[in-house]
């Protein structure tokens, strides 16, 4: 699925990061996920300041990894995050690339839903602040 709008981040592992097997942990994967979606959210003024601000809460309910490569100590990468789905649900698929090869070392996915934060209601479809802070990437309403 192609992304609504994309943001890119650069990082990499520090030693804390490691495993015994001196690759990154499994765990840590949603540290480096976490980034990206930082970065998309900031990206279209929907940080976690404005989504509090707006009376929501986005929980994650899924993620997802496909790993391809192990990162490995001050490796740099970069972060490609995008949102593919937001009707119903905050759908950010990832890519973690090597910046000089361009190789694909994971791929994942998050799901979020909005819960209203005064009555911790979970809604069955985005609030209208998500399609408004998404206007500018989505193509125009049809006039049918």
């Amino acid at each position: 699925m192609k992304a609504i709008v994309s943001a890119m981040v650069e990082t990499r592992p520090h030693f804390y990061d490691l495993d015994p097997m001196n690759i990154v942990w499994h765990g840590n994967y949603p540290r480096f996920m976490e980034l990206g979606r930082v970065a998309i959210l900031d990206k279209i003024n929907y940080g976690y300041d404005e989504m509090i601000a707006s009376g929501y809460g986005w929980p994650i309910i899924d993620m997802r990894f496909r790993y391809a490569r192990p990162l490995r100590l001050h490796q740099t990468f970069e972060v490609h995050a995008g949102i593919v789905e937001w009707e119903n649900r905050l759908k950010i698929d990832y890519e973690f690339r090597d910046p000089e090869t361009g190789q694909r070392l994971t791929r994942c996915s998050s799901v979020q839903v909005a819960v209203d934060i005064k009555t911790e209601t979970m809604l069955w479809e985005s609030p209208p602040i998500l399609r408004e802070k998404l206007s500018p990437w989505l193509p125009p309403a049809s006039s049918d």
